[in-house]
């Protein structure tokens, strides 16, 4: 049945560094995120994840971010929504599944600049029978074009842009300016890896998305953001509410103005 807590137990053994969050204290339960699975969605995640163990890629969110995101499509029926970076295609999967359970096709515009990840991507999207609703586009975040692509999947601006790509600071604050502007009004841009720890993931060393983040909060003070445990140090400290070290931020366009 989709509440049995197998479904956190299955992973809770497994010293992988991905499966960090269901070895955590008390988390012997099902996040809804997961719970909402029809049995056929669960077996299709756990294949997923069994092909990414023996082969890669691993970069995917984990629980908390995925629970809020769940939380906020759909809780709020949100049907348009843009992601920078999807990686093996977890999020993809999981997001395309709340849009089918809310009828909402042409939902999700997922967007990669690596051609591998793109096909690798597409082809669980295509397993999972989301191809009504999850678009998966090659192509760079940076380009106009992109955005441009986006409004004619979604058939407007996103209401929801999930910004999880190169994690480069010069990269982020660009794509910062250039999808905020895509934005729809009273949207909001959520943004992973803003903490102290995850600015290591940034290749070129200049203070990935945590200074991008900062250095575009002060040159729009007044637009209201807000950012998570974006003091977190270490995966390996004590947990903060928030469990994911990586930290999230959040954007929110003002509807009017």
């Amino acid at each position: 049945m989709s509440g049995d807590s197998s479904r956190s137990r299955a992973w809770k053994d497994n010293p992988h560094p991905r499966y960090w969050w269901h070895r955590l204290p008390g988390t012997d339960y099902v996040p809804p995120v997961y719970s909402d699975l029809s049995e056929d969605e669960w077996r299709v995640l756990r294949e997923w994840y069994a092909e990414t163990d023996r082969s890669g890629p691993i970069g995917e969110c984990a629980v908390p971010l995925i629970s809020l995101l769940h939380g906020l499509v759909m809780g709020n029926r949100i049907l348009r929504i843009a992601q920078l970076g999807t990686c093996a295609g977890y999020s993809a999967l999981l997001l395309g599944w709340m849009l089918r359970r809310m009828n909402a096709p042409r939902g999700l515009f997922a967007l990669d600049l690596d051609p591998a990840m793109c096909e690798l991507s597409r082809r669980w999207i295509v397993r999972a029978g989301l191809e009504d609703f999850v678009e998966i586009a090659e192509g760079s975040s940076l380009d106009e074009r992109s955005i441009v692509a986006a409004r004619k999947y979604l058939n407007g601006d996103p209401e929801l842009i999930i910004l999880d790509s190169s994690h480069e600071y010069r990269s982020t604050l660009a794509e910062l300016d250039l999808w905020y502007a895509a934005l729809a009004p009273g949207g909001l841009l959520v943004l992973h890896d803003v903490s102290q720890f995850a600015a290591d993931f940034d290749v070129t060393h200049a203070g990935g998305v945590r200074r991008a983040f900062t250095e575009w909060r002060k040159s729009h003070p007044d637009v209201e953001t807000f950012s998570l445990n974006s003091d977190s140090r270490s995966m390996e400290a004590a947990r903060p509410l928030y469990k994911d070290a990586c930290g999230v931020g959040l954007i929110h366009k003002p509807q009017h103005g």
